[in-house]
């Protein structure tokens, strides 16, 4: 093995133990565990203690190990965003009147946004969306379509940790640039209901995205509708926003959010 590739031994050898524990049927000692994993015992008390300690690990009555309630966290994490692409594929397939539109999924993670599926369509757009792609979220449909189902105090605490001084250079010139333009353009968003990118990733791309919510109500993604701006005659702005709302209210209905009735006077 290459110095490169085992520059975190402890790391390493900590989900060794992991895996030893998961698969164990009793929960093994500190000793089987140095035993079975050929490792010094001093170096197993140390790499336990560490991860009972962050809750990778629990100390049973017997003095065995089992896996620790904080891994169950990080599994409900990832089951929670497959669930999502699942989904998200799965609603698409009711949209045939999309096929004309590279359709994308995102999650915002702190200022920007994260690709986790993707749907292209035959147009050619001057830019590529992958999964895994981040993009900063005040510059995409998807993005600001998130902040915008904030609500005001959760989107005043948003511009407090992320203040203008830290956003990014635009990357064209309709970015962007301050608190004032994106406070009103989200007020425009909740008026009408989705979110417009206006060549703002790239010149002659537009994006309409609208955001997600959970069977809580809460806000977990944005679906975006891309095309280049060569075709946007064809279509009436309203009608692809509109659109792009459809596919956010589908999805979320199969997340299992139901919105809350308003009662008759």
């Amino acid at each position: 093995m290459s110095k490169s590739h085992d520059s975190v031994p402890a790391l390493r050898r900590a989900v060794r133990i992991l895996d030893l524990v998961k698969s164990t049927e009793r929960p093994p000692l500190a000793a089987d565990i140095a035993r079975q994993l050929e490792l010094p015992r001093s170096t197993v008390h140390g790499l336990v203690a560490v991860m009972v300690e962050l809750g990778l690990l629990e100390k049973t009555v017997t003095q065995g190990y089992r896996l620790g309630a904080r891994l169950l966290d990080w599994a409900g994490g990832v089951t929670e965003r497959r669930d999502l692409v699942t989904e998200f594929y799965q609603t698409l397939e009711s949209f045939s009147d999309l096929a004309a539109f590279t359709v994308t999924l995102t999650v915002l993670e702190d200022t920007e946004v994260v690709y986790m599926a993707c749907r292209n369509s035959a147009t050619v757009l001057g830019a590529s969306f992958r999964v895994g792609m981040r993009l900063p979220a005040i510059f995409t449909a998807t993005g600001n379509a998130m902040l915008a189902e904030m609500d005001d105090n959760a989107f005043r605490e948003w511009l407090t940790l992320h203040p203008a001084s830290t956003w990014p250079e635009p990357l064209t010139p309709n970015g962007i640039r301050s608190v004032t333009t994106l406070v009103r353009e989200i007020a425009e968003i909740r008026e009408r209901g989705y979110a417009v990118d206006d060549e703002q990733i790239h010149d002659g791309l537009w994006c309409f995205g609208a955001g997600v919510k959970d069977h809580s109500g809460r806000m977990v993604a944005g679906v975006g509708l891309s095309l280049p701006q060569t075709e946007l005659g064809r279509y009436d702005v309203s009608q692809l926003g509109r659109m792009a709302g459809a596919l956010a209210q589908a999805l979320s209905r199969r997340l299992g959010y139901r919105p809350v009735q308003a009662e008759s006077v």
